[in-house]
């Protein structure tokens, strides 16, 4: 799965609105609606960034003018999926920018993302850092700005495309993404994304994430369901095999038990292979062993889609 990442100052310049104006009275422009509209389409999410401390009596952890721009956008036939907010202030312990780009890595990890195959559409030179940082395609929008007065003089990167408006920003992805379905992927591969566990990093220093569209919904409840159903198999497999280990161990005592006070007829020893050497007995048996588990996973998944397609054909 591949997003655009758009902050939202680039949506309210697009449609000459100053971020810091009041969040009554304004709307977007038709050129921005057709530009996002553009951007929502079926292989791809579209989500924006933002800064916000939210106030605790906002419904689905939305800003105003976050939650009127879902409405307009939908309103205007495009669609907005999620919404990955930084509520943190400078006094914060914020990992949601720059080296630990919890801004993209967080909703990487929680919607199963390739981030080499995104986007990143920058109003700050910190939003180019962190596409950056997470190895993601950046790309800053003017709207009426001058370059030195975003990046300033000496900027620390200047291989990003600037757009003027959003609609060029817009071109412009569609443009290489038909060259990388043609030409193949020119960008590296997606590294690896290191938990936030691991490095110590509390819960509360990373973005909130918000989801604001249905089909993202269904999407994550899809992606749930998948990884219940993983771990409910690996859980069923643990249990199946330390079962039949226990049998093997109890069928073994049984028999070198036997082996030792029961002389049995001749032909018991053909039947117990006991002309091949014993580690490559033991070899044999392990192999037989591990393929009948196979065959009884690959009968589990078989019955598993039989269901499925009961339940979606009794559906119609």
């Amino acid at each position: 799965m591949k997003a655009i990442f758009i902050h939202t100052n680039c949506i309210l310049r697009d449609s000459h609105i100053n971020p810091s104006a009041p969040d009554e009275g304004w709307r977007l422009t038709p050129a921005t609606l057709e530009a996002l509209r553009r951007l929502s389409g079926p292989e791809q999410l579209l989500i924006i960034l933002d800064a916000v401390a939210h106030e605790p009596d906002e419904a689905e952890g939305l800003s105003k003018t976050q939650a009127e721009l879902v409405k307009q956008v939908e309103a205007g036939g495009g669609r907005l999926d999620a919404v990955i907010n930084c509520p943190h202030s400078a006094d914060d312990n914020c990992r949601c920018w720059g080296s630990y780009p919890g801004m993209l890595w967080m909703p990487a990890m929680q919607l199963d993302l390739d981030l080499a195959a995104c986007f990143v559409i920058a109003d700050q030179e910190r939003e180019i850092e962190t596409a950056y940082s997470a190895d993601v395609r950046p790309l800053m929008i003017l709207d009426g700005r001058q370059i030195v007065d975003v990046v300033g003089l000496a900027p620390r990167r200047k291989d990003f495309p600037i757009a003027s408006d959003l609609t060029t920003a817009v071109n412009y992805i569609a443009v290489e993404q038909e060259i990388a379905i043609n030409l193949g992927h020119a960008r590296s591969a997606q590294l690896a994304i290191p938990l936030p566990e691991n490095l110590g990093i509390a819960s509360t220093s990373l973005p909130t994430l918000t989801v604001t569209s249905a089909r993202l919904a269904a999407l994550r409840n899809k992606q749930l369901e998948s990884k219940i159903k993983l771990r409910d198999l690996a859980r069923w497999l643990s249990f199946f095999i330390l079962g039949a280990v226990g049998v093997t161990l109890g069928i073994a005592y049984l028999l070198t038990h036997l082996y030792r006070v029961q002389p049995f007829p001749d032909y018991i020893y053909w039947l117990t292979l006991q002309f091949i050497p014993r580690p490559l007995r033991g070899l044999l048996f392990i192999v037989l062993g591990i393929s009948i588990i196979l065959l009884a996973v690959r009968g589990f998944y078989r019955s598993e889609i039989r269901v499925r397609f009961r339940r979606t054909k009794s559906n119609r």
